[in-house]
């Protein structure tokens, strides 16, 4: 595989992984306090502060609100929910929310355990959805919701090369029914979607309802969501489109590609709904029950702490996040102070979460983390203001000031093939020869320096960065495949 193609490759494995990883989010309880709080005034100030530096270069666009005490305190959107069709987001524009749905599923379970129906320790055998027993009996529903099941992730090859036709629970449950665990359940914490589209299994199971059915009945319905979706992409109606964010800071439409949701993510709805639902959740009975609310509160971990003292605790933080191509979802919960700030992107690179996490801060009456841009865009700028020997030369220095630290190759490697894309070749061997730079010792960055030089029809500089390249990792295939082409 080229140095592209693999490049290529393995930004779609991570931006699919991160489509619902992202999301997976307990109950925080944080060291500090939120004794000292600023007035909401000073809130909005800093909030208007902090999104702007998103929306200037184009990276945040979607909707953000904040919710106090019960009260809606700030509500506005950002950007084109349709760049091609010159539609803006709004208040109303339904946007995906990636993982953010697992706390949807996991209260639909949490109503089965309070009706009696489940139990937290069922085994997966009672179901009869297909394992085989030896798995089947060691799992139990507790395992599936806290992600100590032993299942892997379902991102493996077949997924990969299958994920647009499967498009229901029945289609996802194939993947991993008769694969090995990867540890024994209750032992350790693997993040693994599977496990929610399993608890989404035994749902559909219990009821023998559709999963669409089972959440609309017990949730949207109850506490009236009128704009949240359970449904697949397509059949969504006022939705915003899907952006990456770029490299170069473009904007390039995902929506044609997305995962079909099923229960471990990919909802659609909006910030007012996502902070109905957490203030429905949590501070009334509508969904759950004290005792219920507690299991969640203490991770699904057996513990004598109450839901009372979760719930009043200053240090009880809970955050939500979902994130994928062209998604970025986040919900920030301060329980005592009933503080609920979501913010809902229809463009990714954790754009939401990082906006989030910055008010919360500042309404803890601490100054935010400085805003950052990613840093393929942050050299970007340098590049077109300062010139490709100055980036050479001084991106080190640059970034350092910058605030950059404990990067990696990886952000100037992507930006470099996306200047390729663009036929700028000249600009793209600029990024890659400031990656070798930085990083010595990488391979791969002087496998993509020989790239671009033979895409750019210098074949003497090409071999002789393919050759530096395998002299640094004798198995880099692509290397061997280019010195052996380029020597014919």
């Amino acid at each position: 595989m080229s140095a592209l193609n693999l490049r290529t490759k393995l930004t779609y494995l991570l931006s699919i992984f991160l489509l619902l990883v992202t999301g997976a989010s307990v109950a925080n309880t944080n060291k500090e306090t939120t004794s000292r709080t600023i007035s909401n005034k000073a809130l909005l100030a800093k909030t208007e502060e902090i999104v702007k530096q998103y929306v200037e270069p184009g990276w945040f666009s979607g909707s953000l609100m904040i919710m106090k005490d019960n009260q809606v305190i700030y509500e506005k959107s950002y950007g084109l929910a349709d760049i091609e069709k010159d539609i803006k987001n709004s208040s109303t524009t339904k946007v995906r929310i990636g993982s953010i749905n697992k706390h949807f599923t996991a209260t639909l379970v949490m109503q089965k355990v309070q009706s009696g129906k489940l139990s937290l320790d069922d085994q997966l055998e009672t179901f009869e959805l297909g394992f085989p027993k030896e798995i089947a009996s060691k799992i139990t529903v507790r395992h599936l919701l806290n992600h100590t099941s032993g299942f892997a992730d379902i991102f493996n090859e077949e997924y990969i090369k299958t994920y647009r036709s499967l498009k229901d629970i029945n289609d996802k449950m194939p993947l991993l029914i008769d694969k090995p665990l990867i540890s024994e359940p209750g032992e350790q914490y693997n993040y693994s979607n599977y496990g929610y589209i399993v608890l989404g299994a035994i749902l559909e199971k219990l009821e023998n309802k559709s999963f669409s059915s089972i959440i609309n009945e017990n949730i949207f319905n109850v506490i009236k969501l009128k704009d949240t979706r359970y449904a697949l992409t397509e059949e969504v109606k006022n939705k915003a489109r899907s952006y990456h964010f770029g490299a170069t800071g473009e904007k390039v439409d995902r929506t044609d590609i997305l995962e079909n949701l099923t229960p471990d993510g990919g909802m659609y709805s909006t910030p007012r709904d996502i902070a109905h639902f957490y203030s429905s959740l949590f501070f009334t009975d509508k969904l759950l029950n004290d005792e219920s609310k507690a299991v969640i509160g203490n991770g699904y971990k057996h513990s004598a702490r109450k839901w009372n003292e979760i719930l009043n605790s200053e240090k009880t933080h809970w955050n939500s996040y979902g994130g994928g191509p062209g998604v970025s979802a986040a919900a920030e919960i301060l329980m005592k102070d009933k503080l609920i700030v979501v913010a809902l992107a229809n463009t990714d690179g954790l754009v939401a979460e990082y906006i989030t996490q910055r008010i919360v801060d500042e309404y803890k009456g601490k100054p935010h983390k400085k805003v950052k841009l990613p840093l393929g865009l942050f050299a970007m700028t340098l590049l077109k203001e300062k010139g490709g020997d100055y980036l050479i030369k001084n991106a080190k220095q640059e970034f350092a000031k910058a605030g950059y630290s404990n990067y990696r190759a990886r952000p100037l490697n992507k930006l470099g093939f996306a200047l390729i894309k663009n036929n700028q070749l000249d600009k793209a061997i600029s990024v890659f020869a400031t990656n070798t730079k930085l990083f010595p010792d990488d391979a791969n960055a002087f496998d993509s320096l020989a790239h671009a030089y033979e895409q750019a029809g210098n074949n003497t500089k090409a071999l002789v960065n393919y050759k530096k390249a395998l002299s640094l990792d004798a198995n880099f295939q692509s290397a061997k495949d280019a010195i052996f082409r380029l020597s014919q």
